[in-house]
Parts: structure tokens; C-alpha cells; sequence
């Protein structure tokens, strides 16, 4: 195990309540234990987040570098919801 370091940290009483369950429970062996594997959940779903961000924000790139050569078409917002009824109508009748 690398380098620990102890930090105070503040709890509702049912997270409190709900570490000391899982504890006794011997699934972990120490509070610690349950942190760090909740900490390592989250750096999981962290680094999710931040690829569909960098994915997302390189497509809104591809749209302006798009746009900017005038590679776009336009639309009404009477466009958008003529379109979406279609759709919700062709959904509603394959069913």
C-alpha cells in the first residue's frame, strides 16, 4: 500500500451509521477500506465524465469548423418540432 494520510472528514449520521454496517458486516476491514474503494469508484466515473466532455466538446469543435466553411443547413424552431411530431407519430404507430 502506497503512502496514507489521515484526513477529517465530516458525515451525515445515516453515511456514519452506514459505514460502521458494512464494516461490521466484514466485507472491509476498516472504515478506511470503504472510503478508499468508494474514492476509487468515483475517480472511475470522474474520468467517464471528462472523456464524454472531451468528446463532446470536440464534436461542438467539428460543428464550428463546419459552420465556419458554411457546411451547415438552417432551421426554424417550427422545423425542429415539425420533425419531432413526425417521429413521435412513426413511434407511436410502430407500436
Amino acid at each position: 500500500m502506497g503512502n496514507m494520510t489521515t484526513v477529517a472528514i465530516s458525515l451525515k449520521d445515516e453515511d456514519q451509521h452506514f459505514l460502521e454496517e458494512v464494516v461490521k458486516s466484514g466485507r472491509y476491514l476498516s472504515e478506511s477500506e470503504v472510503v478508499a474503494e468508494a474514492l476509487s469508484d468515483f475517480r472511475v466515473r470522474e474520468a467517464i465524465r471528462r472523456a464524454k466532455l472531451d468528446e463532446l466538446r470536440a464534436k461542438v469543435q467539428v460543428g464550428i469548423e463546419q459552420a465556419d466553411r458554411g457546411d451547415f443547413v438552417e432551421f426554424s424552431a417550427e422545423d425542429v418540432k415539425r420533425e419531432g411530431r413526425a417521429r413521435l407519430a412513426a413511434q407511436q404507430a410502430a407500436h
